[in-house]
């Protein structure tokens, strides 16, 4: 285009202001389409993909609340999405790509404990305050004060489970039933800690490797155990056919599950043998909340099926990213990885998240659901912080 000047105007002035007007209209334009980027992992693919693609839905709808609010600082969430498979070289590989290639300063682990693990250390190292939303390996805060955690460890879901099992629901002859690794073993840990606090004798532990589906002779032993109820740690992918198995054995004592229990395929894959089957550290999809009910509403419409606890602490970690960015004022991870760390009364999906500890655990009270007519029901709140206190160093 082709500027005409009036005769005396000096063409160098002229110069200057259409630089500086095409500069202006630049910084406009980048400031109006500038975006926060969110690193975030899930396994979308291979054996945990159920769970992965629960965990991106969760996380997408996250980023659609904020920046149908006007996103943070004036800026939009972007997500920048990989697939981790659930496997450690993957996860430390896109980790490295998130800070290297995409320069991330923020990042959520929507996977398990495994890869929250190995990708923690790359994010510490480069001061990219990162949560794990839902994988428990006490490890994985360890990594340096850069990492959070928003979802309760194992050992505190552990204590939980006998509080309630022994306190609430009265019954002290006991067998235990654990999946043989680390979150497994973690629970059942927690639980076999405050068993003889809340008067609880073990009459037979029994564990299973996650490839198991077919648990006869834990099933045999259990029945020979005749306890009064059955605690279980494990994933609903191995929950759904245990409890199955026990139920079509003709036990018909309590059983009670770990929170991993809480995804709706456990009901698809068990139905009518998971009815009565109580879950400790579930999500309370009863609970009164005006941003729970919209979360589950636009959840079962985008995903096709109900919202479960995986997916809660997905959208609940990305909120309270963009929440720490936008009370720290700047983008400076340092900033925001202090305002994490002071972190009060939150609005977790899950109930309130009260605090973070040194270790940047949460502290925070612990829901129990039946299910009931096939959907999971509030039962119960462990709401004793001292018992679930997790871990501070």
């Amino acid at each position: 285009m082709l500027h005409h000047f009036p005769l005396g105007f000096p063409v160098a002035r002229a110069a200057v202001r259409i630089g500086a007007a095409l500069a202006f209209s630049v910084a406009v334009a980048t400031t109006a389409t500038a975006q926060i980027k969110i690193g975030f992992q899930a396994p979308l693919t291979g054996p945990a993909a159920t769970d992965g693609v629960s965990a991106k839905v969760a996380a997408e709808l996250a980023v659609q609340d904020i920046n149908a609010k006007g996103g943070v600082l004036g800026q939009k969430i972007e997500l920048v999405i990989y697939d981790d498979q659930a496997k450690t070289d993957e996860a430390v590989f896109t980790a490295n790509k998130l800070v290297g290639q995409d320069g991330v300063k923020f990042a959520v682990s929507g996977s398990y404990s495994a890869s929250g693990r190995a990708a923690a250390p790359v994010f510490q190292k480069a001061g990219v305050p990162f949560i794990s939303a839902y994988g428990v390996h006490p490890d994985i805060t360890r990594s340096g004060n850069y990492v959070f955690r928003t979802v309760h460890l194992g050992q505190p879901q552990g204590r939980a489970g006998a509080k309630f099992v022994g306190d609430v629901l009265g019954h002290k002859q006991i067998s235990v039933i654990s999946m043989d690794n680390d979150y497994g073993q973690a629970t059942l840990e927690g639980f076999k800690s405050a068993a003889g606090q809340f008067g609880i004798k073990i009459l037979g532990e029994y564990s299973y490797p996650l490839r198991d589906r077919q648990f006869g002779s834990i099933v045999a032993s259990v029945k020979r155990d005749n306890p009064q109820a059955i605690y279980v740690t494990g994933f609903f992918f191995t929950a759904g056919p245990l409890v199955t198995q026990l139920r079509a054995a003709g036990i018909t004592v309590p059983i009670i599950g770990s929170q991993a229990f809480d995804a709706q395929k456990l009901i698809e894959i068990a139905g009518q043998a998971v009815e009565g089957v109580y879950i400790v550290g579930g999500l309370n999809r009863d609970r009164d909340s005006a941003q729970l009910k919209s979360y589950l509403a636009e959840f079962q419409k985008r995903a096709g099926y109900p919202g479960e606890n995986v997916g809660a602490t997905v959208y609940s970690a990305i909120v309270l990213m963009a929440d720490a960015i936008k009370r720290a004022g700047s983008l400076d991870q340092a900033k925001v990885r202090d305002a994490l760390a002071n972190t009060k009364d939150f609005d977790h999906l899950a109930g309130k998240l009260v605090s973070f500890n040194p270790l940047r655990e949460i502290n925070m009270p612990m829901n129990v659901n039946v299910v009931k007519g096939g959907k999971f029901v509030h039962y119960a709140w462990i709401d004793d912080l001292k018992l679930l206190a997790p871990p501070t160093e």
